[in-house]
């Protein structure tokens, strides 16, 4: 891969094919021969929110990456560090000294760089003096039928120190956090305030500042009391004194290092931590920079709450763990990380039994006030909660999810009972966010509802749908296991993401405060993990009378188009996210009710993968779409078509004797024999294309055989596209 020219020479420059550089070359042991260097830059903060630290450090490891590259400087391995304070990147085998090389410069057309006498003109002029050759020195180069002036000049060498030195002051400017915020007088934004600059290359200290902050070769340590300045020599010292000062900067690190720590602590007792920790896990990486893990013990009142409470007090307040015995019973103790050493720790772990103490005589205090009155009586209160600024109130959307439920049968397969289910369950979805538990929890939206109706002795199909609405939250979570659950989830998304795309705000970049991406991931994964077969445009068109229907939706423009747009751009998202991009693209245009078929159509396409007849028929359908391109797929054929040669004859009672096959197959899922018979039509479409003239000079001979392809390319689309199979 051809190196990206250096940002002012960007438009007009590139490298010649004999002088380049590539960088998988550069990294290896030829380079490393000549003077090469670490370089090492840190950004030191105040301490940075748990869920900013990750995409944060991506973005600088990819912003030094490129300007590195577009420098034409010569590196090895990038890594990316982090810690609650810091952001780091060090970059390996860094040449420190930039090779020399011949460009070449595109400049005006010949036509008008030389006048009738033969004479340069101002243009030719201009461009030579801007390149600081002589017009003498150019020569012509034909692109597309067109003669252009070109230049060829030789760049030197150039320190690696200072290009980088010219780079840094960019780096945070191009981090970017959903919240930013400034605090000196030049308005620079950041997630927090930046304390302390640091770059080095090998020994040599590199210069720069941000928002009042100057570069240096110090870094401070874990803040415990008034830590003092570390004076660093190189990036490996830079390593070393770190861990001194009881900073450990790799997450990875730290995570192995508290997963060991709580094995140690619990495996004597018989104890573990839960099978759903992992985000938890993830968040409290980010929270210290040198982690300590001590064991606390819970009052008795943690045995009498429900599970899903205990654990969302310990999560959402105190960060720390619930723990369980072999069997998966919950115990009554906690783990936690502090941030660290292990100093004092039998105080640190008393003050933290004595607020988990307190929040948990909270939770019981409200979960007895809320059951004071059925679940139903706070549906009459959503009408004092705003669901979103323009978009009305929780009842007013609890109102949208009961006309949803009510039309289930319209967009899914459901039995009455099921859409009787449904619709109770969405009656009752949101009342939980009126009692005083989730005011104070709002993790446990959905869980409370779940539990005061469980109690209350509700049907346990309505309480599992009311508890998986919200299912799933991040990547990592199991979708609903119950069917109910899944529609009630599917509709309550779908409703929030067409209300917020109606008031005109799309998410972009890292920016995505309403959630919307994880609605849409949210209904993607159900429907796909669960094989659902919900017809996507029927439901956002519902959802978007619904909007209608309650007078709040602000720009109803070519709504119902927005809304299944953003849904297709998070089906290629997920599929991309799974590393199946390329068994995505054959399918990738059947119609959204399909979305739940595709991963059993790709695994029929694998199976089928490597045969002749498939690869014959990839062709045919590729020749068919150029053919035909412009022109509407046919789902039939008139009687009185204008087909007299044998071929065509053939072709079409091939093609017609299929189409009722396929659709069969298709309507109960064999996949795989839909495939079979799509392939039978591969023999009679070769010899069509090998015999007949599909382009005839006589336009209805013409017409009947374009119309005929068309069939065709309806038959084959209905099991995918064929030609984008590889």
């Amino acid at each position: 891969m051809m190196p990206v020219a250096p940002s002012g020479f960007l438009s007009v420059w590139h490298i010649l094919p004999a002088c380049a550089v590539s960088r998988t070359v550069a990294r290896t042991s030829t380079w490393r021969t000549k003077t090469m260097s670490d370089l090492l830059i840190e950004i030191l903060t105040e301490e940075l929110p748990a869920r900013f630290v990750d995409n944060a450090r991506a973005q600088l490891v990819e912003h030094v990456t490129t300007h590195l590259d577009e420098s034409f400087i010569v590196h090895g391995d990038i890594r990316g560090f982090s810690t609650p304070r810091r952001l780091v990147v060090l970059a390996r085998n860094v040449k420190e000294q930039t090779e020399a090389r011949t460009m070449e410069a595109k400049g005006p057309a010949r036509a008008s760089s030389y006048d009738a006498q033969g004479s340069p003109t101002p243009a030719l002029l201009g461009f030579c003096r801007g390149q600081g050759v002589d017009p003498a020195d150019t020569y012509t180069v034909d692109v597309a039928d067109k003669s252009y002036i070109y230049a060829r000049k030789t760049v030197a060498g150039q320190k690696s120190s200072e290009l980088v030195e010219a780079f840094l002051p960019r780096l945070p400017h191009e981090i970017t956090f959903p919240k930013m915020m400034h605090w000196e007088e030049s308005g620079f934004q950041f997630a927090r305030p930046i304390r302390g600059l640091l770059a080095l290359l090998g020994v040599e200290v590199l210069h720069w500042e941000i928002a009042g902050v100057q570069s240096s070769n110090t870094t401070f340590g874990l803040r415990v009391g008034k830590p003092k300045p570390i004076t660093v020599a190189s990036p490996e010292d830079y390593m070393r004194r770190l861990r001194e000062a009881f900073v450990i900067v790799d997450p990875a690190e730290r995570r192995r290092l508290i997963e060991k720590q709580a094995d140690k602590l619990l495996k004597p007792l018989g104890f573990k931590l839960g099978d759903n920790m992992s985000d938890l896990l993830d968040e409290v990486v980010n929270l210290v920079e040198y982690p300590s893990v001590f064991l606390g013990d819970l009052p008795k009142i943690a045995t009498e709450l429900p599970e899903s409470v205990v654990r969302s007090v310990l999560q959402q307040q105190m960060h720390s763990f619930l723990v369980y015995d072999q069997n998966g019973n919950v115990v009554p103790h906690f783990l936690s990380v502090r941030n660290g050493l292990t100093d004092f720790i039998d105080i640190v772990r008393r003050g933290n039994e004595s607020v988990a103490k307190a929040r948990l005589l909270d939770a019981a205090f409200f979960i007895q006030e809320d059951m004071r009155e059925p679940l139903e009586a706070y549906v009459g209160r959503l009408d004092t909660l705003i669901f979103m600024d323009k978009l009305g109130t929780m009842a007013a959307k609890t109102l949208r999810l009961e006309r949803l439920a009510a039309c289930t049968t319209v967009y899914a397969s459901v039995t009455p009972e099921e859409e009787a289910t449904l619709f109770a369950a969405a009656h009752l979805s949101k009342a939980d966010l009126a009692t005083s538990m989730v005011k104070e929890y709002t993790s446990l939206q959905g869980e409370i509802g779940g539990v005061y109706l469980s109690r209350a002795g509700g049907s346990p199909d309505i309480v599992s749908a009311i508890r998986e609405q919200y299912v799933p939250r991040s990547p990592s979570e199991d979708i609903p296991a119950t069917r109910v659950g899944r529609l009630l989830g599917i509709i309550d998304k779908v409703d929030t993401l067409t209300g917020i795309l109606a008031t005109g705000f799309n998410p972009s970049g890292s920016e995505d405060p309403y959630g919307l991406r994880r609605a849409g991931n949210g209904i993607v994964r159900t429907i796909v993990e669960s094989r659902e077969s919900v017809d996507l445009e029927i439901l956002v068109k519902k959802a978007v009378e619904g909007y209608q229907a309650t007078g709040s939706l602000p720009h109803p423009e070519d709504l119902q188009q927005k809304v299944l747009d953003y849904l297709k751009g998070r089906i290629t998202q997920y599929f991309k996210e799974k590393q199946l991009t390329r068994e995505f693209a054959p399918l990738e245009y059947l119609p959204l009710v399909e979305l739940g078929s595709i991963p059993e159509r790709m695994q029929a396409l694998h199976e089928a993968a490597g045969g002749a007849v498939l690869v014959t028929l990839a062709d045919s359908h590729r020749r068919i779409q150029n053919i035909t391109k412009g022109l509407p797929a046919a789902t039939s054929l008139p009687a009185d078509l204008l087909l007299t040669d044998p071929e065509e004859l053939v072709l079409r009672q091939s093609a017609e004797a299929a189409a009722p096959r396929i659709l069969q197959f298709l309507a109960v899922r064999k996949y795989p024999e839909a495939i079979r018979t799509c392939e039978e039509l591969a023999v009679p479409v070769t010899v069509f294309f090998d015999r007949i003239l599909v382009m005839a000079t006589d336009e209805r001979v013409r017409s009947a055989r374009l119309l005929l392809l068309c069939y065709l390319k309806y038959i084959l689309g209905l099991v995918c596209d064929y030609s984008k199979l590889t």
